[in-house]
């Protein structure tokens, strides 16, 4: 294996963010640490030419993912979908205008419901849109029957009253004088409700009555061809600006928390450098093995100024200990691993 150097970031000059960005819905702690979302471009008129349906997806060996719980699962089986039951948060603040909450799941992959065709349930099944200040409109649609509050949407109803085919704000689904929600916030599962064949999250954003593209402050991406990609990346930070359009993979933020993330060898420790800062963390710990190859990290909320480093020479850390220390830093823990150095610097 081939030794990988790079300079980590300074958590001090943490990833910058957009003010005007939103938050992905999905988070990397809901799944498996080694799981990622993935999505492409959903298409379409109207409002919905830069919407996207995310699903998850697992690796399976090489560079090859699947979307089932194990290999050979039932894919017509809702709960065998990895994107099944995944927590959905709202991808900005503001105040639900509209939504519904009791609509079935399509009981078979692959099929419909029969009110979703005769459109007494709505084609985003059980859903939240959210109004921002600005005049941002956010989808988040699909979920799971009765996983979204009644605090959050008051509509208790299976099905409509009357048909409605609309893909904006069906009448009966208005919430007027709604609640106020934050970015972040819970607001249900990932399902397979309404007009969908399969489980997964469709999301969508507008203003002005007219398609808008998601900014996202957090995460990363990296090309997802032919439904292969290498678990190493490259990741490229999103850091305020919209998913690139392809089929991709998203290595979504995690949870501020104090993670264990250990075996992880050195041509992809960058990446997951990168995706904890993104997230709000700073290293702990971070020994290494087998020559600096492999990396078990410890991660805690990040506080303060510091910088880290891996695959340095002895001579390669005095010299960034040196112009560290000029900065007012002094090294707080450092690691030795074969010919290399790992470290963290704080002031």
């Amino acid at each position: 294996m081939k030794l990988v150097r790079h300079l980590l970031l300074a958590g001090s000059a943490a990833l910058s963010l957009s003010a005007v960005a939103a938050e992905f819905p999905l988070r990397s702690d809901d799944l498996n640490l080694n799981y990622r979302y993935q999505t492409s471009d959903h298409g379409g008129g109207y409002l919905q030419a830069m919407a996207r349906d995310i699903s998850a997806v697992r690796p399976t060996g090489g560079n090859s993912w699947d979307h089932l719980v194990s290999d050979g699962a039932d894919s017509t089986v809702n709960a065998n979908h990895l994107i099944y039951g995944r927590k959905v948060y709202a991808m900005i603040s503001g105040t639900v205008v509209g939504c519904w909450r009791n609509a079935p799941d399509n009981a078979k992959a692959g099929t419909k419901d029969a009110d979703v065709l005769n459109f007494y349930i709505g084609v985003g099944g059980n859903h939240v849109w959210i109004r921002s200040d600005d005049g941002v409109y956010a989808l988040h649609a699909h979920m799971i029957p009765g996983s979204i509050s009644a605090s959050i949407c008051p509509h208790n109803a299976t099905k409509f009253t009357t048909p409605s085919s609309s893909g904006w704000i069906a009448p009966e689904a208005a919430v007027t004088n709604g609640v106020h929600i934050t970015a972040g916030q819970y607001l249900g599962l990932a399902g397979n409700s309404g007009n969908s064949t399969g489980p997964h999250l469709h999301v969508h954003m507008a203003k002005n009555n007219a398609v808008y593209d998601m900014p996202f402050n957090h995460g990363s991406t990296t090309s997802y061809v032919n439904a292969s990609a290498s678990p190493a990346g490259p990741w490229k930070m999103l850091q305020g600006k919209p998913l690139p359009t392809g089929p991709i993979l998203i290595w979504a933020q995690h949870s501020t928390a104090y993670w264990t993330v250990n075996n992880i060898a050195d041509e992809r420790f960058q990446g997951w450098f990168n995706h904890m800062t993104d997230s709000g963390e700073m290293p702990e710990n971070i020994p290494c093995t087998d020559n600096g190859q492999i990396y078990n990290t410890q991660w805690v909320p990040s506080k303060g100024a510091w910088y880290a480093n891996f695959g340095m020479t002895a001579a390669d850390m005095a010299a960034k200990t040196a112009a560290y220390q000029a900065q007012g830093f002094s090294v707080y823990k450092w690691w030795y691993c074969g010919s290399y150095r790992s470290a963290i610097w704080r002031k």
